[in-house]
């Protein structure tokens, strides 16, 4: 049978050898013997690695996602191009349909996207927008990261990828995770949402209704009805 998570009144932090913090309001266990706290401390450290391995992996692919997404309007692809001229708004917008890339990133790193549409308008060149993305991405030995999404763009200004619908993302070490949106700065290495976050693994099942990712995943904020789930 799972293991449920037992509330306590104060957050707790965890933190293992390589530095890493997960900040949760809710205690994983309430054995009192010395084999549940060894057993206890276990589960924790195989849970933040398999946190820290999403994320690094999510990233890859998020920058992944943004070296694709200029692309499309920088070099000649096989989509179909047109070009929108809305006369109320004097706006020019570019629109791309079926775009698809496949390319390999800076590690050399194999990946590919592809949208249903691209967007972009031709007085706001910095933002770019994508319309039903599936995509997949190579982290070395991590493994490989996949996203589906309804929608996203890029804004370059503030460096800053918004996924402001549902979207799901899925490794291929069992991590499943379902998000309503996400803010993610690639510079700083941060991911924000404020609304319900689902992640599954083969090992547990954590819910929350908000989560804030610092550091490149080094520091996770699990807030709102943090519930977690212990697979046997």
């Amino acid at each position: 049978m799972p293991y449920k998570s037992s509330k306590i009144n104060k957050a707790e932090y965890l933190r293992d050898q390589n530095d890493m913090v997960i900040r949760d309001r809710y205690e994983f266990f309430s054995i009192k013997s010395s084999f549940g706290d060894v057993f206890k401390e276990a589960y924790h450290h195989s849970i933040r690695i398999c946190l820290l391995k999403f994320f690094l992996l999510s990233s890859a692919l998020a920058i992944a996602l943004i070296f694709c997404w200029f692309t499309f309007f920088s070099v000649s692809a096989s989509s179909d191009t047109i070009i929108l001229n809305h006369e109320e708004s004097e706006t020019i917008k570019l629109t791309m349909t079926n775009p698809k890339l496949e390319g390999y990133t800076s590690s050399r790193d194999p990946y590919w996207i592809k949208a249903e549409k691209a967007f972009q308008e031709r007085a706001h060149s910095g933002m770019i927008k994508l319309q039903n993305i599936t995509a997949e991405a190579v982290a070395g030995e991590q493994g490989r990261v996949f996203l589906k999404a309804q929608g996203g763009g890029y804004d370059n200004i503030n460096g800053l990828l918004r996924l402001d619908k549902p979207f799901m993302i899925t490794t291929t070490s069992g991590a499943v995770a379902h998000f309503m949106a996400a803010d993610i700065n690639l510079s700083e290495g941060q991911l924000k949402t404020d609304q319900h976050v689902d992640i599954q693994h083969t090992d547990f099942y954590l819910t929350a209704g908000a989560l804030h990712v610092l550091e490149k995943g080094q520091i996770m904020h699990f807030q709102g009805g943090v519930h977690l789930t212990l697979n046997k």
